[in-house]
């Protein structure tokens, strides 16, 4: 009986093959698994890929993690997070908590948001769906949240205009206020456990690679392989070809690879792929984010786990700090920081360490570049799917595709999506169950 085989051992892959019911083969093209789930330790400080925060709310994920995966391994976080603008921190979520921005700011904001929700102006928004990003942020924010805050954060992370974007993705990531949070944030009696991140679990040991280490550990009923990239998928002969000079056949194919890159190895495969396939796939597009791990001296100049930095003159988006975070991630009198930026490829990892250290200094998260013990970039591929025009159609053209050819995709880069990494967990629990019926 020939395996089910799972390309790609981050955490949708890993999932998958916990609660396959038949015999498989996870593959895994780096020698550790977890995909974006890894912790690098530099000079006794642990970073891990940018802020990964757990947030449980299925029970049997819940159960796994906390009984079997990492039990009693686990600490609650209540998030302290700000945004730096004006030159002065006010805390997240920005629209329910505006208190300590210039009056005048504050004031365009309120103005802003009562006449996009309840005034004449905002009528024609609310009389129908968001066609976009824009949309839906004018219609439940306004005008001054737009301006101040939602436009130009969101064209930094994303790298394109919210207009060019659509809404589908939002869910619970971006929280619509009401107004009384939108009035209490302005007197400075807002509160900051908006969102679905408010709160979150870390493990108490070795970051967060800690939970892919642990799914690993546990695997039964088949076979991991590491260190091993599959070349070319014939999916009419049910065959994946590997770097190792070896043909894997298989019984059923599950992909957590990014679905441009599946769709390559597809049409390197014999069986090839339609043209529309080809061309839908290189319309999917994606940000490359390249962050900066950075080491200072001393501690924590201010209390934030992290901040938004939406002004122009700040070439980041965001800045963590997983020593603010969790304390035992650094050494005693060391403050470290993750620097976010996201572009196409234009972004040298030289020149991101160097804008690193004056984002952090203009910032006010360190207080000189002197006090730098290093800054050392990474960098992530397809970090964000853009939400563009072209992705809807493009990706419903690939995955009728897949489904001809009965291959399955599950996890943030195999369904070319934007989730968490428990919805990572839930997609490969629902694809093995699909293959267990």
């Amino acid at each position: 009986m020939e395996p089910i085989v799972i390309l790609g051992a981050g955490l949708a892959g890993l999932s998958a093959a916990h609660f396959l019911q038949q015999p498989w083969v996870l593959l895994e093209k780096t020698e550790r698994v977890g995909g974006l789930i890894k912790t690098e330790v530099l000079e006794g400080c642990f970073f891990d890929a940018t802020g990964h925060w757990l947030h449980l709310r299925d029970p049997e994920i819940k159960e796994l993690v906390n009984t079997r995966w990492l039990p009693d391994q686990l600490v609650t976080i209540q998030r302290r997070a700000a945004v730096f603008s004006r030159g002065v921190f006010t805390r997240f979520p920005y629209q329910v908590n505006t208190h300590g921005l210039p009056p005048e700011v504050v004031a365009e904001n309120l103005v802003g948001y009562v006449e996009a929700v309840y005034g004449e102006k905002g009528r024609a928004l609310r009389e129908r769906e968001p066609r976009d990003f824009a949309e839906f942020i004018l219609r439940y924010m306004g005008e001054g949240f737009a301006k101040n805050f939602m436009f130009p954060y969101n064209k930094k992370l994303w790298t394109v205009d919210p207009s060019e974007m659509s809404a589908a993705w939002v869910g619970r990531f971006v929280p619509r206020p009401t107004l009384k949070e939108v009035v209490d944030g302005a007197l400075g009696v807002g509160s900051d456990a908006l969102g679905y991140n408010a709160s979150f679990l870390y493990p108490r040991e070795g970051g967060i690679e800690s939970l892919a280490r642990a799914m690993r550990a546990h695997l039964r009923g088949g076979e991991l392989r590491v260190g091993v990239e599959p070349l070319a998928i014939d999916w009419k002969a049910r065959a994946v070809s590997l770097s190792d000079g070896r043909t894997l056949r298989y019984a059923q194919l599950l992909s957590s690879i990014p679905l441009p890159g599946l769709v390559r190895l597809l049409a390197q495969g014999a069986s090839g792929v339609p043209d529309e396939v080809r061309a839908a796939a290189g319309r999917l597009r994606a940000t490359t984010v390249t962050y900066v791990c950075v080491a200072a001296r001393g501690q924590n100049r201010q209390p934030w786990h992290w901040i938004y930095l939406p002004e122009p003159e700040f070439h980041s988006y965001r800045i963590g700090s997983p020593s603010a975070v969790y304390a035992p991630l650094a050494p005693p009198d060391t403050a470290t920081f993750c620097v976010e930026f996201s572009h196409h490829g234009e972004l040298t990892r030289e020149r991101a360490e160097a804008l690193a250290v004056e984002d952090l200094v203009r910032s006010h998260m360190v207080h000189a570049a002197e006090d730098v013990r290093f800054a050392r970039a990474r960098e992530i591929p397809h970090a964000y799917v853009l939400y563009d025009e072209a992705y809807g159609a493009a990706k419903a053209e690939i995955l009728r595709f897949l489904e001809h050819a009965g291959l399955q995709t599950a996890g943030r880069y195999g369904q070319w999506e934007y989730s968490s990494m428990e919805d990572a967990i839930l997609a490969g629990r629902a694809c093995a169950r699909r293959l267990n019926a």
